[in-house]
């Protein structure tokens, strides 16, 4: 079980030029000595037109980056970009224009920041509501609006002849610079902010918050059970989005002094748009790259071509061809054409007998042979010694007063009660009145035929389903009895309970370790502008969770795929991935729905040993939902038995087998009397 890929691999050199930042200070220096150059040749070379293109393509790689927040992490679809880049240009040109009070720049920047967090807010409450091409015409309309309001609101924005202002901010208008200087040294400051703000983007997006939103973006519902919030980080992408837009919106005037009603139409949203997709929706230099392609083409190297000049159409049929192989080759954008290059000139580099030995060693970890079980069992139970104590920091918090039930409601020896349990769809009555205890430290059983109403019991109890009668009660580790109705699906993983899915429910988009960090979600305590600033209590956070999640990996027999996405593994690997996700959580209670499902005979007897092991060495209480009976009866101390969402025997495996009211349920009232006469 321990992990020899690490041997055979080849040694990484560490290098301060392999850090992300590095190629974000890299590309600030080049844009600043595009800058230097000009002042030294008096502008002869580069133009001025260059040097304002590349602010242009600054200003929207920034409106890019915060988009990626909706697009490339949340899976969000909007189009009201454009309006809220219009909100930041017009601010600032009404607050800084002649005649108004000497209003301090910052000030105005913070005011236009806080004006996007209040519009970031609303539109986030309507995503919640409607998704995918719906919400991208809902933000269409928003933007609409915006500009209409820009078009005619004349006191304000000059209506159709737009705003200006007369001065550079900062430079000018504070420190007294002449026009042209206060010109160059604002572009020096708009590359320093973008690479400013691509770190702490960088930042961000590789914590607990950016892998809350893959997860929302991937699966819903594995995310509200591993204990996010899709309220919180809907809203909080659409907050990142727009603050990010104003805040160019902001620099777009300060740059250029002027702006029309005519730069905010959709096409401007489209314009944005594509360029995330070109780039790669998560890539930051990618999305450079693609505001590039989209904004900075056309004032930077197509300006000096005159046949070009003298058929301007054709610079948008250009751009145009770009974004159409872009999209139909490499829909993950240019970082996917990059990575792909990067992995074959990889596989080159790396001799084949290490290769080999990685594959052999990883199939010998995932899949054990049968005469080796009982020797895993056991190097389980001795890993599960040190795992235990790193386990029990994690538990769940202490409950507040809030869902409390008496403590007497609940018998010492029980972790979960079911007390008239119904459910109701219109008029499908799908659980009625079911009533049942599960005991803890033990592996509990629910079977029943299909559309009993086995997984919509599961959904009730981690509240996926309000449940339309009864009361589901629950002990937690703290002594206290917790009456689940009263909480929130994305709550119920803090009070100690995990589950699986029928179906498996992973996130594609991040690495198998990576998932099992988003199973401790609730586990982090740093807030987001520590992370965004990678703070020492962050690193020292992922640090403790990652060395955690490595040996839950390594007890799961999952190390060696550790660093690799769970898309396109075999099911039998994608179901230890749910397993390794539910340990990470330390919790008291392990839903466990159909974990058997799919697998062949060899993977549902490690998977069985893999089950037995886990309640053996933590001492949590399992409760499963699965069809193999031959499974079923192996694990489990007690069993329920459903149909039609009514019980019709609870008791031990033997008790159940020999219950008429579950033969009939399983094999039919004709077969069960033909048993009888035999």
């Amino acid at each position: 079980m321990r992990n020899t890929v690490q041997q055979a691999t080849l040694p990484k050199r560490r290098s301060i030029f392999r850090h992300p930042f590095t190629s974000f200070i890299l590309l600030g220096v080049f844009l600043i000595a595009l800058q230097v150059i000009a002042i030294a040749t008096d502008g002869l070379w580069p133009k001025t037109s260059v040097i304002n293109g590349f602010a242009t393509v600054i200003i929207y790689a920034i409106v890019g980056f915060g988009f990626s927040f909706l697009l490339g992490y949340a899976g969000l679809a909007s189009l009201g970009t454009a309006g809220f880049v219009g909100l930041g240009a017009y601010f600032v040109a009404y607050f800084l224009k002649e005649g108004m009070p000497g209003i301090p720049y910052l000030l105005v920047m913070v005011l236009a920041l806080a004006v996007s967090l209040l519009m970031g807010l609303a539109v986030g409450f309507i995503s919640l509501r409607i998704e995918g091409i719906f919400l991208a015409i809902v933000t269409l309309g928003i933007s609409e609006v915006f500009y209409q309001l820009f078009n005619s609101w004349m006191p304000v924005t000059g209506g159709p002849n737009g705003a200006r202002i007369n001065v550079y901010p900062i430079f000018q208008r504070t420190l007294g610079m002449s026009s042209g200087d206060s010109k160059r040294a604002f572009y020096m400051l708009l590359v320093v902010i973008m690479v400013a703000l691509m770190m702490l983007t960088y930042n961000m997006g590789k914590s607990k918050t950016g892998r809350a939103m893959l997860a929302m973006k991937n699966s819903s519902s594995a995310a509200q059970a591993m204990g996010i919030s899709l309220l919180k980080y809907r809203l909080l992408a659409f907050l990142l989005s727009t603050a990010y837009a104003v805040f160019a919106g902001v620099l777009f005037m300060s740059y250029n002094r002027s702006t029309l009603p005519t730069n905010y139409t959709i096409m401007l949203s489209l314009n944005i748009l594509a360029a995330v997709l070109i780039g790669g929706s998560r890539s930051l230099l990618g999305t450079f790259v693609g505001s590039f392609i989209v904004f900075g083409m056309t004032p930077i190297l197509f300006q000096n071509i005159n046949f070009l000049n003298e058929n301007a159409w054709l610079i948008n049929v250009i751009i145009g061809a770009i974004i159409i192989l872009i999209v139909m080759f490499y829909p993950g954008g240019l970082v996917q054409l990059l990575v792909s290059v990067k992995q074959s000139l990889s596989k080159k580099k790396v001799p084949a007998a290490i290769a080999d030995e990685f594959a052999s060693s990883a199939e010998h970890e995932i899949t054990q042979s049968a005469p080796k079980m009982a020797e895993i069992s056991q190097m389980r139970a001795e890993m599960a010694k040190n795992l235990s104590a790193l386990l029990s920091k994690s538990k769940a918090d202490s409950s507040s007063g809030h869902g409390q039930a008496p403590k007497d409601s609940l018998p010492d020896d029980v972790i979960l009660r079911l007390n008239n349990l119904s459910m109701q769809f219109g008029g499908l009555r799908a659980v009625s009145e079911l009533s049942f205890d599960v005991k803890r430290g033990e592996i509990f059983g629910l079977i029943g035929p299909n559309g009993a109403g086995k997984t919509t019991v599961f959904n009730c109890i981690t509240q996926f389903y309000k449940s339309t009668g009864g009361e589901i009660l629950y002990r937690h580790r703290s002594g206290q009895v917790l009456s689940l109705n009263h909480f929130q699906v994305h709550e119920i993983i803090s009070k100690g309970i995990v589950r699986t899915f029928q179906n498996v429910e992973v996130i594609g988009e991040l690495s198998i370790l990576e998932n099992l960090l988003v199973a401790a979600h609730h586990q982090y305590r740093c807030n987001l502008l520590q992370e965004a600033f990678n703070t020492p209590k962050v690193k020292e956070e992922e640090q403790r969770l990652r060395e955690r999640a490595l040996q839950v990996l390594e007890y799961c027999g999952l190390t060696p795929l550790k660093d690799v996405p769970p898309v396109g593994q075999p099911y039998g690997v994608l179901k230890r991935v749910e397993l390794a996700r539910t340990l990470m959580v330390g919790a008291n209670l392990i839903i466990l729905d159909e974990p058997a499902a799919g697998l062949n005979d060899q993977e549902t007897l490690e998977l069985t040993q893999l089950i037995h092991d886990i309640q053996r060495d933590f001492d949590v209480t399992i409760f499963l939902v699965e069809h193999d009976m031959g499974l079923v009866m192996n694990l489990c101390d007690h069993i329920c038995a459903i149909s039609f969402g009514k019980k019709l025997a609870y008791g031990t495996p033997s008790e159940i087998q020999q219950d008429k009211a579950v033969q009939e349920a399983y094999l039919g009232m004709n077969d069960v009397a033909e048993g009888e006469g035999v």
